[in-house]
């Protein structure tokens, strides 16, 4: 029996919650994996970075904003198996952060009130997600 081996890729993500209880989510690029699909900014952790640092980072590089490592919170997390590839994806959550968000990654961001989320197409690992931000908010 041949074992294969299957490797680990952390994901930090992240709800940011506005004024009016909604939640920023960004579409996807052509070209990239899960093109078109809607999702929770954030990225992968690279080495030597913690989550918390990575999803500074990724909100920086993403959509242009300031993250303070105090604002935010664990919420919850998703696991997603592709080949040899089991991703496990972290969501946080805020309600402050410094700028507002542009598109610097995806080809539209929107604000969607919590209980629209599961209208929109996301990638696997983003789906369960949904219910803990909902749980939370409504």
């Amino acid at each position: 029996m041949q074992i294969t081996e299957v490797r680990n890729q952390l994901v930090s993500t992240i709800a940011l919650v506005d004024d009016e209880n909604k939640i920023l989510i960004g579409k996807r690029p052509l070209g990239k994996t899960f093109e078109n699909l809607w999702e929770f900014p954030g990225g992968k952790v690279e080495k030597n970075e913690t989550v918390e640092q990575a999803i500074i980072r990724e909100t920086k590089e993403e959509i242009n904003i300031d993250l303070s490592v105090h604002c935010i919170a664990p919420l919850s997390f998703s696991t997603y198996n592709s080949q040899n590839l089991n991703i496990i994806v972290l969501l946080f959550i805020s309600r402050k952060w410094n700028l507002e968000p542009i598109c610097k990654f995806h080809t539209e961001l929107k604000w969607v009130r919590v209980n629209n989320l599961n209208k929109y197409n996301m990638p696997p690992a983003n789906k369960p997600l949904i219910s803990s931000i909902q749980d939370l908010l409504l």
